[in-house]
């Protein structure tokens, strides 16, 4: 009898080991939207609706005290990132 309880518990833990979950994949995120810099007669609306007017350059500072520069028919924000023009303003990543 304790053969026989020996063997069952060794083939369950053996079977126990070799059935394992299935890793999850990662879940995958959705590539977040373009925001959009809005040409509003003489003044640029912001994606989170601020208003700005660029100066002789094009450039403009933001309300954080960082500087937009204007690159031909582009933004280029302080982080390097480019907003090439587009209908109505710019795009941006």
């Amino acid at each position: 009898m304790m053969r026989i309880s020996l063997a069952a518990s060794l083939v369950a833990v053996m079977v126990a080991g070799c059935v394992s979950s299935r890793p999850q994949p990662a879940p995958q995120t959705a590539p977040s939207p373009a925001k959009r810099i809005v040409r509003d007669g003489g003044q640029l609306v912001l994606p989170d609706g601020t208003r700005v007017t660029p100066d002789s350059t094009g450039g403009f500072l933001l309300p954080n005290g960082d500087y937009v520069r204007s690159a031909g028919s582009a933004l280029v924000l302080p982080t390097g990132a480019r907003c090439p023009a587009s209908s109505g303003g710019y795009t941006c990543p």
